[in-house]
């Protein structure tokens, strides 16, 4: 048995959110590239390409800006960062297509061993194989063209009630 929702609220919180705010601090970024996707989660179908979060890193998905790729205001106000997400309109096909047209490394965690892979990577506690026989990307293609699995099938958060992804990504999560 895994840990508890608190625990893996938690896990994720000080792994993943807690560590960007240090480094968006410590470093003084007002813009940030991350690689979300809409289709990855159903809180992530309200993110924008263009995404401001305030100074306490939280998103204000109720009042998102309207997509204005060419027309975007790009100062940034003080004590706030832009979150910027390239890859916002992909799917994971998508991504896996283009990793195979590109030639692009991946982890060996996305192959089969054992009858087992990960579709989808996060912290140790909240992430779990799911069954799969594919074992390189050609196979892994083929298996998202043919399954009903859900890609984040194996994360912990997503099993939870339907607030947690929202809980977390409010107090700052990618």
């Amino acid at each position: 048995m895994g840990p508890d929702k608190g625990a893996k609220l938690e896990c994720c919180n000080e792994l993943k959110t807690n560590a960007l705010k240090e480094i968006i601090a410590k470093n003084n970024l007002t813009a940030i590239l991350l690689g979300i996707r809409r289709d990855e989660h159903g809180i992530r179908a309200k993110e924008r390409y263009f995404s401001p979060r305030d100074d306490k890193f939280k998103w204000n998905y109720e009042n998102q800006p309207a997509e204005l790729w060419d027309q975007y205001k790009s100062t940034v106000e003080e004590d706030t960062h832009v979150r910027i997400h390239p890859l916002l309109h992909m799917t994971e096909l998508d991504i896996w297509l283009y990793t195979r047209r590109e030639k692009i490394p991946v982890s060996d965690l996305y192959f089969s061993r054992e009858g087992k892979r990960y579709r989808s990577l996060g912290c140790t506690p909240c992430c779990n194989p799911v069954e799969s026989t594919a074992s390189n990307i050609d196979e892994v293609i083929d298996e998202i063209e043919n399954t009903d699995t859900s890609e984040r099938a194996g994360r912990a958060q997503d099993k939870e009630d339907v607030y947690t992804m929202q809980k977390l990504r409010a107090l700052g999560y990618m």
